[in-house]
């Protein structure tokens, strides 16, 4: 069976009000699946030919706009780990970065359309669940169950 691979990059601002914790985007309506779930701070399927750094690249630009893209520095983001996971019978490869946003650069960020306007902030005492947990994501910070797994291993 063929592996599609994704990338997640989850960017932890190291100033301000949020100091120390993750930036997530929240899916919105206009997103045919999962309407309200979160996920990484930007996260994408990665194109035939691509090389995780190429879609790390064109996804930021899709999903934060061109202004935060242009002046992001992708040197400082850090492989965290691979995790493989099963979706709708597919097998997926999800190569997972961190690193660190400043609450001044947050303020370039232009959201895609198939997410909410605002960003979620998560730090290691807030509370937040897995797709598993059948919590209703307009309540409550829900994260597909991979990613869910991921961040706790980030926030450890």
């Amino acid at each position: 069976m063929e592996i599609k691979e994704t990338i997640s990059v989850w960017l932890m601002l190291d100033d301000g009000d949020n100091k120390g914790k993750f930036v997530l985007q929240q899916r919105s309506l206009k997103n045919a699946t999962f309407p309200y779930v979160c996920q990484a701070t930007w996260a994408g399927k990665m194109e035939i030919g691509e090389d995780p750094n190429s879609t790390i690249k064109r996804e930021c630009e899709e999903e934060l706009g061109s202004d935060f893209s242009k002046n992001f520095d992708f040197s400082k983001l850090k492989l965290f780990q691979n995790n493989n996971f099963a979706m709708n019978g597919k097998e997926w490869l999800c190569h997972n970065y961190v690193g660190t946003v400043s609450s001044e650069s947050m303020k370039t960020v232009k959201i895609h359309d198939e997410a909410m306007p605002e960003v979620i902030f998560i730090g290691r005492h807030d509370i937040f669940f897995s797709l598993e947990s059948n919590k209703d994501p307009k309540d409550s910070v829900v994260l597909f169950n991979d990613q869910y797994k991921i961040l706790k291993d980030i926030l450890k």
